[in-house]
């Protein structure tokens, strides 16, 4: 049986080929309620009767259920019947009336045909006045189901939590915690979205980005926003057809609301690596046309990584930096590149790496880095999109900050900031 620590993340057949799962939750707290949440790739309650709980103890197909009584349930679920809108499994415990802080241990434990596959041990650790507690999450990742480790507490009860998913909380749900006073970091976001009018759809852009770190509680965090552009010789047609425009666009909607002065630093990669300038709500509108550079013949992952590693230490800023790395293919020298990975991970940096598929393209690679074993903290997620690049900008956005809220919360606990 594999134990789980939190953050941890596998992939589920590395556990077990089955797809019919138990995960049982058990809580040691007076009054603690348990559920499970069947939401969307963006982390939606979009169907209500996936949400199982005591009071709706199964989903519409019986894909979802849950059995038992008090602080300790069995929740069973059937991975291969859930329709394709459920991409994610969230199970969760919460409380009414004491913070979860209350807690006396407990365990959440995933089985599979009658034998427990994996164990998570639950403790209060880290937690004060939090009444919900998010456990365990099942979720398809590159055509596969994972398993991540979660163990994040969740500031309000039920009915915040609810909205949080983006559901209807129920009417004797605890009150959602007020909103906070606005701060400078507020203020700062403010000018700059005021600025953003003059530029021609990075208004609504900004405000996509911010539901999307709202959601996670990252609405007031800062970051320095570095953008990494793949130029071989593959990317050709991601640069005439304005994916790539539209992609530096994105990224400065993120950088607004994240990095104090709303700029971005950008690099090109290809078999050499090089700085190529900052884009901002300045000159945003002909930056990419603008790039003077030629496209190469190769794609080196370990020159650029250590780059922009080398180039966030310089800098004199204490905030951590949000690397997005564009890439549409494999890499070269591959035991170079996962050495710089592993000693980033001792760093204050955050990698998401988006590989664009056109064709047979492998992202083996990339897929590896996001579970590499061995790193003082999980500190890069990779998702994959298909060529050309068109999805709707909240869902771009979502995956864009997706574990980020997770690297945050752990890269301070490790004490990298």
């Amino acid at each position: 049986m594999q134990d789980l620590a939190p953050g941890q993340k596998l992939k589920l057949s590395d556990l077990t080929p089955q797809r019919r799962l138990s995960v049982t939750v058990d809580v040691q707290h007076p009054d603690a309620d348990l559920s499970v949440f069947g939401l969307d790739q963006g982390r939606q309650l979009k169907d209500d009767r996936y949400f199982v709980f005591f009071n709706q103890p199964r989903s519409p197909g019986g894909e979802l259920t849950v059995i038992g009584s008090g602080t300790s349930r069995t929740f069973t679920v059937g991975l291969d019947a859930l329709p394709a809108s459920i991409e994610r499994l969230m199970f969760v415990a919460t409380s009414d009336s004491s913070p979860l802080s209350a807690m006396k241990g407990g365990s959440v434990t995933l089985s599979a045909g009658g034998s427990e596959v994996a164990r998570m041990p639950l403790s209060a650790a880290g937690l004060s006045g939090e009444k919900a507690l998010m456990l365990l999450e099942l979720y398809r990742h590159s055509g596969d189901w994972r398993v991540q480790a979660v163990n994040q507490g969740f500031n309000g009860g039920l009915k915040a939590l609810l909205e949080y998913f983006g559901g209807e909380a129920t009417p004797d749900a605890p009150a959602a915690p007020p909103a906070p006073l606005v701060s400078l970091v507020k203020e700062r976001q403010a000018v700059l979205l005021k600025k953003a009018e003059g530029t021609p759809g990075m208004v609504s852009l900004i405000k996509q980005a911010s539901v999307s770190l709202d959601k996670r509680g990252l609405g007031e965090a800062r970051y320095r926003v570095k953008l990494v552009l793949d130029v071989s010789a593959s990317m050709t047609g991601e640069f005439r057809s304005g994916a790539v425009n539209d992609l530096v666009r994105r990224a400065l909607a993120l950088a607004t609301r994240l990095d104090d002065d709303g700029q971005v630093d950008v690099y090109l990669f290809g078999i050499q690596a090089r700085r190529i300038g900052t884009v901002s709500l300045d000159n945003v509108e002909g930056f990419v046309p603008g790039l003077k550079f030629g496209f190469e013949g190769g794609t080196h992952y370990a020159p650029i990584l250590k780059l922009v590693r080398e180039d966030s230490r310089k800098e004199a800023s204490n905030d951590p930096v949000l690397v997005l790395f564009i890439t549409d293919g494999a890499t070269s020298n591959r035991a170079a590149a996962e050495r710089e990975i592993l000693e980033a991970s001792s760093e204050p940096i955050f990698w998401k790496f988006m590989g664009i598929e056109a064709g047979r393209v492998d992202f083996e690679f990339l897929e590896k880095l996001d579970d590499l074993p061995g790193r003082v903290v999980d500190n890069a997620d990779f998702f994959k999109v298909k060529s050309p690049v068109r999805l709707p900008d909240a869902e771009l956005f979502e995956l864009l900050v997706n574990e980020l809220d997770s690297w945050d919360r752990d890269s301070r606990k490790a004490g990298l900031r």
